[in-house]
């Protein structure tokens, strides 16, 4: 005789069929964020100001971009080789430097910072020298100071807290072929001084080089991963490898901390990006970088930190002539993202007092400003 199930067990079968359900069902349609939220509101961006010239001014081609406290905007242009102050409605209020080598004078103004009080803070790369001048509207040079070391060329520098880090890249050697170069490195200064302790090591893009009668031809392989670098406002470098989402911070004492982690599906490169990619290449270099051509696209392009300490990453584009590219602002404490579509030629610069400030170029070619609001 039979005997019948008791309703307990009966009861416990179907939750665990439904649980063995639930668990199946859906898996193709929502990847696994590792934890994290996508918000469904996501961030609205509003364009407060794009600026290309005005009746007193026209840029020639921006390098850099800070931003003081009150919004003025401290612009690298570098083909006229100083530096521009924009009032917040986007008018010139200053020049800073001329072209030259001397005092206040530049080759190649290259990376702006801005830092507490407001003291603005350009590198030159040409001349490896870090100049400082003033608060704007006032601004004057303060000091100059050259910086050499054993280590590499200084390629970059920033103002992280109230001290400096730089970046260093060893020197160039005659290499023919594909390889990856000798990772860069990240140091501390102490005014002129260089720590010999590294903070971080860059992984730099594979590069193929082949020398003839005709020179040197170069270039980087396409879609290749890469270390992304970008100074926090808690006096942390932030810094991960492009090949997947993992963030990492780094103090000055060297002290390293995971901060981001989320899981990303590849996403497979198509033939008509490949095409696109290698199109413009020097047939002597070109079979190197199509056999080592990747299968799939860098997990994310570009990284900055917002003063509020939220990660914006870019995401990879969709397609050769795509006209957006998907950012992702990712917050650590709610590991929550959030998405914004902003044009694909759009470079973000600096975060700030909820404002995003970026660069791009106008319908007819031209470098502008972009500012936009931050509405949540």
């Amino acid at each position: 005789m039979t005997r019948p199930c008791p309703r307990s067990l009966v009861f416990a079968f179907y939750c665990v069929l439904g649980l063995l359900l639930a668990g199946c069902g859906g898996s193709d349609d929502a990847p696994s964020l590792g934890g994290w939220t996508l918000r469904e509101d996501g961030l609205t961006l509003t364009q407060e100001l794009q600026v290309s010239e005005t009746e007193n001014y026209f840029l020639g081609s921006v390098q850099d971009l800070g931003v003081t406290t009150d919004g003025h905007m401290v612009v690298a242009d570098r083909e006229a080789t100083h530096l521009k102050v924009l009032r917040p409605d986007g008018t010139l209020l200053d020049t800073l430097g001329r072209p030259g080598q001397g005092p206040g004078e530049f080759q190649d103004p290259s990376i702006v910072d801005v830092a507490r009080g407001d003291s603005v803070y350009v590198f030159d790369n040409q001349l490896n020298r870090l100049t400082v001048f003033t608060p704007p509207p006032s601004a004057e040079r303060a000091r100059s100071v050259v910086i050499t070391s054993d280590i590499g060329h200084l390629s970059g520098i920033r103002v992280l807290g109230d001290r400096f880090v730089g970046e260093f890249t060893p020197g160039f050697t005659r290499r023919e072929g594909l390889y990856r170069p000798t990772p860069n490195t990240w140091h501390a200064l102490d005014g002129t001084t260089v720590s010999d302790d590294s903070l971080l090591r860059v992984q730099r893009r594979k590069v193929a080089t082949s020398f003839g009668d005709e020179g040197a031809a170069i270039a980087y392989l396409p879609f290749g991963r890469v270390t992304k670098v970008a100074p926090g406002p808690n006096g942390r470098l932030y810094h991960g490898v492009t090949d997947s989402l993992q963030i990492q911070a780094t103090s000055l004492d060297g002290t390293t901390e995971s901060v981001v982690r989320i899981p990303a599906d590849p996403v497979p490169i198509t033939e008509a990006e490949r095409d696109s990619a290698l199109a413009d290449i020097p047939s002597a270099i070109r079979g190197p970088l199509e056999s080592d051509f990747p299968d799939t696209k860098p997990a994310f392009t570009d990284l900055l930190v917002a003063d509020t300490g939220h990660l914006w990453v870019r995401r990879p584009p969709e397609g050769p002539d795509a006209e957006t590219t998907s950012w992702w602002v990712l917050s650590p404490e709610e590991k929550t993202i959030s998405e914004v579509q902003l044009d694909a030629d759009m470079d973000l610069e600096v975060i700030q007092d909820r404002h995003v400030y970026g660069t791009t170029t106008t319908d007819v070619g031209a470098p502008a400003v972009v500012r936009y609001r931050i509405d949540s």
